[in-house]
């Protein structure tokens, strides 16, 4: 999926955001991607006493002042949290396009080391020692930040009504692995689980996240597990939810609550996916280059922005923030990247 964000030339006019999508049978062709337009309108500064709950307070940034195009590719999961800063930074006064491209990690790595087509990658992981090497040969530095965690929920149809609320792992593991629901508990029907999950580097390796989690690592039994389909689109899962009450699979928290009367999440271990110790969760990062913070304003200022405003985007979209102290630390390496003599002057740290 791509997105094109564009300012309305009445930026000083407050108006709704006017969305236009279209599928797209080659995700990596921007020609046949969808497109979307969305108009200016004013965002209210944060106020004085918002600040302080932020811990370190970075420069504020003026979008309106700012030259230059922006392009933002990689994780499909990290998407829309790129989309709502780069909505925001647009409806805040960013007067130039925006395009962002939703694949998969590798391929954000790919257009920002190798092809230096992107200013931004998505990623549900941090960049490998490969991606780093073809980073240094073309002259990109590339530095993370943590800027969310994801949760992968496991979820039941809404009709089921056999499933308590929470299982064990060991419970789980049967789930995703034998053939009927009485094969896990003589006491369920026995009738065949039908198993969600799923597949392509686009869904952030949630197979082997979850397999570390419940399989001990053994990705293969669920692979290999009879009954098991792999969805490329989400909406594959929520259509089988509504017809099959022996249906279950894997999904993006987010995506989840946006379809909370189709599913019903379960517990692991009595931990909840919105709990601290739940096992099933991955952070988030964006990179950028490094050079590019200190020598284009637009990138340093976007960076800024989305480290400013992350934790109030991700409450409304089904992410949870990271620890203060790890936002801190984003924010303290890029400052220290953007001016390694002057910017740590510049941080306001009202705990």
């Amino acid at each position: 999926m791509v997105l094109l964000l564009t300012a309305c030339a009445q930026g000083s006019t407050t108006s709704k955001a006017n969305i236009d999508r279209s599928a797209s049978a080659d995700k990596t062709s921007k020609e046949n991607l969808g497109i979307q337009q969305v108009e200016s309108k004013l965002v209210k500064p944060l106020s004085t006493q918002d600040s302080a709950k932020q811990g370190i307070v970075l420069p504020e940034v003026n979008p309106l002042e700012l030259e230059g195009q922006l392009a933002i590719s990689g994780s499909q999961v990290v998407l829309p949290i790129s989309q709502a800063i780069a909505q925001r930074f647009i409806q805040d006064g960013y007067p130039n396009k925006i395009e962002l491209a939703g694949i998969d990690t590798i391929v954000g790595f790919k257009l920002f080391c190798e092809e230096k087509k992107v200013d931004i990658v998505n990623a549900v992981r941090p960049i490998t020692s490969q991606e780093s090497a073809t980073c240094a040969k073309s002259g990109i530095e590339p530095i993370g930040f943590p800027i969310a965690i994801d949760a992968v929920t496991i979820v039941v149809s809404s009709q089921n009504n056999f499933v308590p609320n929470s299982l064990t792992r060991d419970e789980l593991a049967k789930v995703f692995t034998v053939q009927k629901w009485s094969d896990v508990n003589p006491k369920w029907p026995p009738e065949v689980i039908k198993r969600i999950v799923p597949a392509g580097a686009g869904t952030g390796g949630s197979v082997d996240l979850f397999a570390q989690a419940i399989l001990k690592g053994n990705a293969s039994q669920l692979i290999n597990a009879p009954d098991t389909v792999f969805y490329d689109f989400v909406e594959q899962l929520h259509s089988e939810a509504l017809i099959n009450p022996y249906m279950v699979g894997f999904l993006e928290y987010s995506s989840y609550q946006q379809n909370r009367d189709k599913l019903r999440a379960i517990a692991i271990d009595q931990v909840d996916p919105f709990l601290s110790g739940y096992p099933l969760t991955r952070p988030l990062y964006i990179y950028a280059d490094a050079k590019a913070i200190r020598t284009r304003p637009e990138v340093k200022a976007f960076v800024n922005y989305y480290l400013t405003y992350v934790n109030e985007e991700i409450s409304n979209l089904g992410y949870f923030p990271v620890k203060p102290s790890v936002l801190d630390e984003s924010k303290i390496k890029f400052l220290q990247v953007k001016s390694n003599k002057e910017s740590l002057k510049e941080v306001s740290n009202k705990n």
